[in-house]
């Protein structure tokens, strides 16, 4: 059961990346909107990064965290897939370790897509 559940997530994982014309995860899923992403979290990042809660701009950094919402939005039904596979056996433990390590590394590639200097460091939590 988990090596068919590895193999779906896998399946998942590699066409969601061809779906993207530039290579990224999913910049062709609906629209090519690239540029307008990448803008969307560079202004989150510069939003979040001079946000002060001593000035206010609450609404900004609500309007920030919903670009930020947006683009994870794409990878949660992943995420939450892994987090419900069993885990009765080391072989299941195993796979679900390896389905986490190929998810986090789509969100590394994805967010690398869109994030000013295309460079990002996942930490596991």
């Amino acid at each position: 059961m988990a090596r068919f559940t590895l193999f779906l997530l896998t399946l998942a994982l590699v066409a969601a990346s061809s779906n993207s014309k530039h290579g990224g995860a999913f910049a062709g899923a609906e629209h090519d909107d690239l540029p307008q992403r990448q803008e969307a979290m560079a202004e989150a990042v510069r939003t979040m990064s001079s946000y002060d809660p001593a000035h206010g701009g609450d609404e900004a950094v609500h309007r920030a965290m919903g670009a930020v919402n947006r683009e994870l939005a794409l990878l949660r039904p992943i995420f939450k897939a892994i987090s419900k596979m069993p885990e009765g056996s080391a072989a299941e433990v195993r796979a679900k370790e390896e389905a986490r390590a190929a998810a986090n590394d789509l969100l590394t590639r994805h967010l690398g897509q869109l994030l000013p200097g295309g460079s990002v460091k996942m930490e596991e939590l």
